[in-house]
Parts: C-alpha cells; sequence; structure tokens
C-alpha cells in the first residue's frame, strides 16, 4: 500500500459500487480480478476516495503526483517500474469505463507519461549455476522439512515455476504423457500447461512424498505446510511460506538476498537454458509467457560481462 494510505474502511463503500464490481467481476480470470482489485484499492488510497464525486476532483498533476510518489527515487525505488506501468494502466482503463458512463469528462491518466522499461534485461536478478547447486543441496535431507524443501528448491531451479504455480500443485497434477512424466502447470490467465519432470527433481519428490505419505491422495497438494514439530498438517504450503524458505537457504549459502526471491529461481533457470542454446520459442511455452518479448528479458547471451568487447581489446 502506497504510503500515508488511510484505514481500509475509507474505501470499502467505492469498492461495492455497482460499476466497479461489474467492471471487476468482468474479469475472468481469478488472478487478473485481484490483481485489478488491488491497483484500484492503492489508488483509492492514495487519493482518500469514498465516493464517485471525489474521483472527479482529481487533475492530472495529482496523477503526475501520485506516479511520482510510486517511482521514488532514482536509486532508491519505491515500487518496480513494471508494477507503475501496471498500476497505470489499470487506473486509464477504469477511468475511461467511467468516462463511457458519463460519470467522467476526461481520463486524466490518459496522456500522462509512463515509465519505461529496460525490455532487454529483467528486473529480477538471476543466480549463477554454482549458486543454484549450493541452494539445491543446502537442506537438510535426512529431515522431513528438508526432503520437502530439497524437493521445492528443484522444482523451481529444474522448471521455472512462478510461486503460485509451485503452490497449487496437487498429486493428481504428476502424470504421464507420451511415456513421460510431466507437471501439469495451472498458470497466469486460467491456462494450462505440460512441463516434463526434471529427473532430479523427480527423485526428490518422490523421496519427499514417501516420507510424508500422502502420496496416492490425488486431491492433496504435493507441497504441504508443516507445524514447527515437523507433523503433517494437511494444509498446502502458503506463497509466505515458500518465500520465507528460498530467503532462508539463499542466506545460508551466501547469496546476497536484498534482490533475491523465488522469482529469482524461475529468471535463474530461464536464462541458463537460453545461455546454453535452448530455443527462445520453446522457453516462451515453457514459461508460460504470452509474449516472446516477456521471454527474452531473460536471454542474457548478448549481456554476459566475459562476452564483453572489453575483453576484444589488444594494444
Amino acid at each position: 500500500m502506497p504510503p500515508n494510505a488511510p484505514k481500509p474502511y475509507i474505501f470499502f463503500a467505492l469498492l461495492n459500487d455497482p460499476i466497479v464490481k461489474n467492471w471487476l467481476d468482468n474479469c475472468i480470470s481469478l488472478a487478473s480480478r485481484e490483481a485489478k482489485r488491488q491497483d484500484l484499492t492503492n489508488f483509492i488510497s492514495w487519493f482518500k476516495l469514498a465516493t464517485m464525486e471525489d474521483i472527479k476532483k482529481i487533475k492530472r498533476e495529482d496523477i503526475i503526483g501520485w506516479r511520482d510518489a510510486m517511482l521514488g527515487p532514482k536509486d532508491d525505488r519505491r515500487y518496480a517500474i513494471r508494477t507503475v506501468k501496471r498500476n497505470m494502466a489499470t487506473i486509464s482503463k477504469f477511468l475511461e469505463l467511467l468516462c463511457d458512463n458519463k460519470i467522467l469528462e476526461i481520463n486524466v491518466v490518459q496522456g500522462v507519461e509512463r515509465p519505461k522499461l529496460n525490455t532487454t534485461e529483467g528486473a529480477t536478478q538471476a543466480i549463477n549455476a554454482a549458486q543454484a547447486r549450493d541452494l539445491l543441496d543446502a537442506p537438510d535431507m535426512k529431515t522431513l522439512k528438508g526432503k520437502r524443501d530439497r524437493a521445492i528448491l528443484a522444482t523451481f531451479l529444474f522448471h521455472a515455476l512462478r510461486r503460485s504455480e509451485l503452490c497449487n500443485l496437487k498429486i493428481k497434477d504428476i502424470l504421464e504423457r507420451d511415456g513421460i512424466k510431466q507437471l501439469k502447470i495451472h498458470g497466469k490467465g486460467d491456462k494450462e500447461r505440460y512441463v516434463p519432470l526434471h529427473p532430479v527433481a523427480a527423485t526428490r519428490i518422490t523421496d519427499y512424498l514417501n516420507a510424508c505419505g500422502h502420496g496416492n491422495d490425488k486431491e492433496l497438494a504435493i507441497f504441504r505446510s508443516l507445524s514447527n514439530n515437523g507433523m503433517r498438517t494437511g494444509k498446502g504450503i502458503s506463497p509466505i511460506a515458500v518465500y520465507e524458505l528460498v530467503i532462508k537457504y539463499g542466506q545460508k549459502v551466501g547469496i546476497d538476498t536484498s534482490h533475491f526471491s523465488p522469482h529469482s529461481l524461475r529468471a535463474t533457470a530461464a536464462t541458463n537454458t537460453l545461455i546454453n542454446g535452448e530455443d527462445i520459442r520453446k522457453v516462451q511455452h515453457w514459461l508460460g509467457h504470452a509474449s516472446i518479448q516477456t521471454t527474452a528479458m531473460y536471454d542474457k547471451r548478448d549481456h554476459r560481462p566475459e562476452d564483453s568487447p572489453t575483453f576484444r581489446v589488444r594494444y
């Protein structure tokens, strides 16, 4: 939530306005609907909006100030540029809706310059192969928690999953297609894709499921939450718990975790496949990207320091 946001009750009424509800409910994808709701909530919170009449008071210079506040100083960004662009796009569409409904005369977001994203390089920092190997070996393979965490890290690093995709995996999503064990991934926008199960990950998942004892219940989550004493609780692991365990093991092996997250493991896997010569179109499908431009941000083959013209200088 942006700085100086008021208490939540201020914007409850506006979120329940029929126009707002219809706009959000029109999203088929639950994930997209929740993302729009969060962007709108942040906007309403920032401007302390209680009614549609309050929106009419917003001027273009107010939008510029909101954009600049989200960005913060150049050397200390409050929000990622991609997040700011998404927020501005969401609100612009919302205000356009209000214009169509004759509530607003103009869309004050339209025409306000949006921050430019460097499309040649992704914002998420990948780790190198040596760090990835250290991370894979970091959990204790003798404990139930360690077996689970080893399987989680392998699933990330060998299949480039998003955190939500990993948390949503169920036993029934491990299946055989064309004679090969695969993972059925439930991706963004309710899109499904199939990813062959890497032998290392398959071994670790099997080891974990044998220790945990729930491998035959097809409807259960593969990766389950564990109580403090290691007993099974029956609940699937939460995204927050996944984030915390990735950070914990990253710190254990000496990775700088200031810009490290589960998404770093997805970036690592994607970058690794491209560096090792995989076709970018195949990687796009593997990652579940709608646009190849998104996949291209992981392609560092022309940006590796060891390949710099610096090292071709001869005197």
